[in-house]
């Protein structure tokens, strides 16, 4: 059992790192960087395509973690669930709702609120997924 918690915390101790510096790396670098170098219809073409795929990577990693870290702590194994249902949330359906508010050709003050509020909703839940695998990072 001892050989498990020590491997189990082992793959935890890169894991974490891994993941929370993967989606730094696309919220700063890539995401910024690709309508700085595509035209607009490719660059919706191309965030739309890689947006789910992100959170489906984000989300299987960190349901790996959840399952990893039950012997480390419960709670942190709870906390790594909420964080991955929170990227299954975000692909599922923030994304899709995102994305049928964006598609409106004549947008009216509404739907640009609409847009950003479910856009700071999408941002929040990101960065507090982020800020609690960070803590736990440091906590186990």
């Amino acid at each position: 059992m001892l050989e498990y918690q020590n491997l189990s915390l082992q793959i935890i101790n890169f894991l974490i790192p891994f993941l929370v510096g993967s989606l730094i790396f696309f919220s700063l670098v890539v995401a910024p960087n690709v309508f700085i170098s595509l035209d607009q219809k490719s660059a919706r073409k191309f965030i739309r395509s890689i947006f789910p795929k992100l959170y489906l990577y984000a989300f299987l990693i960190s349901i790996t973690i959840t399952l990893l870290i039950i012997y480390h702590g419960k709670i942190y194994s709870v906390l790594f669930f909420l964080v991955s249902s929170g990227f299954l949330f975000s692909k599922i359906f923030l994304v899709k709702w995102i994305n049928d508010v964006s598609d409106v050709k004549q947008k009216t003050s509404q739907q640009i609120k609409k847009f950003k509020i479910l856009h700071s909703l999408s941002v929040s839940i990101f960065i507090t997924q982020i800020v609690c695998m960070t803590i736990v990072y440091f906590k186990i």
